[in-house]
């Protein structure tokens, strides 16, 4: 991919590795280049089964801080010749690159105010942004489970999701200009759905967020080694067919480490 295709870079510096396996959520067993191996740190919680093959090729980042307990973040890991993002931290810098340059269908006029803003006890959004009819709330989720051409959220139960959309929900009904947008890091979507089947709690307050006015954003970017294509629009479908089946990965132990 030639660096004028290149939407946002990815943070440097940057290195090849191969993805051993994941040894629970939150960290990843890699192999370096020169043949030793180490855990790195994993910033998406969610199950991301189908994305794991021992010996993929990955791409991780050196932080350089020598007080961070994990030397390496997991950025991307290769499967069946496509990239897919790991880091559901970039999530919100692809969001606000888009942002800053007009690239988000129905935002288009709007500019950041606040990040990661308290709009109730316990609870902040990634955005809040100012256009012609005001403010507005966003609140940005990852979806990296694509099957048959179609994106799905989440692939594990998220408490912490259903916290938020449950608060959206309340400033929606309440007036307030809200938007929920799902970021996909791999180009082989061709809509997405709020998954039933691994969190039905989470479907059921989607439904009720809908209702109350809450808009729904989503968004692909293509992964390259070198960071991710331009976002493009994709159709969210209201009905749900989730073939997402239960499997190990879905219950791996929840275990924080930073």
């Amino acid at each position: 991919m030639s660096s004028t295709q290149v939407f946002m870079t990815f943070p440097q510096p940057q290195h090849d590795a191969t993805f051993l396996r994941r040894t629970q959520r939150f960290l990843a067993l890699m192999e370096l280049a020169d043949g030793t191996q180490e855990l790195v740190y994993c910033a998406n919680s969610g199950a991301m089964a189908s994305d794991f093959s021992c010996g993929s090729r990955a791409l991780i980042w050196e932080s350089g801080d020598l007080k961070r307990k994990r030397r390496f973040t997991w950025r991307a890991i290769e499967t069946n010749g496509l990239w897919v993002g790991t880091d559901t931290h970039l999530s919100n810098r692809i969001v606000e690159e888009a942002l800053r340059l007009r690239l988000i269908p129905l935002l288009e006029e709007y500019c950041i105010v606040f990040r990661e803003h308290v709009v109730e006890p316990g609870v902040r959004v990634d955005f809040i942004v100012s256009g012609p009819t005001g403010e507005c709330l966003v609140e940005v989720k990852s979806s990296n489970v694509v099957e048959n051409g179609v994106a799905r959220y989440p692939d594990s139960p998220t408490p912490r999701g259903l916290k938020q959309l449950k608060s959206l929900t309340r400033k929606a009904s309440a007036g307030h200009r809200a938007v929920l947008l799902f970021l996909v890091q791999r180009n082989d979507a061709r809509s997405f759905e709020v998954s039933a089947s691994r969190d039905p709690a989470y479907y059921q307050a989607f439904e009720a967020a809908i209702a109350a006015g809450v808009e729904v954003i989503v968004l692909g970017v293509s992964v390259h080694p070198e960071g991710f294509g331009k976002p493009k629009f994709l159709p969210y479908n209201t009905k749900v067919d989730d073939v997402i089946e239960p499997n190990d990965n879905s219950l791996i132990r929840l275990e924080k480490d930073t």
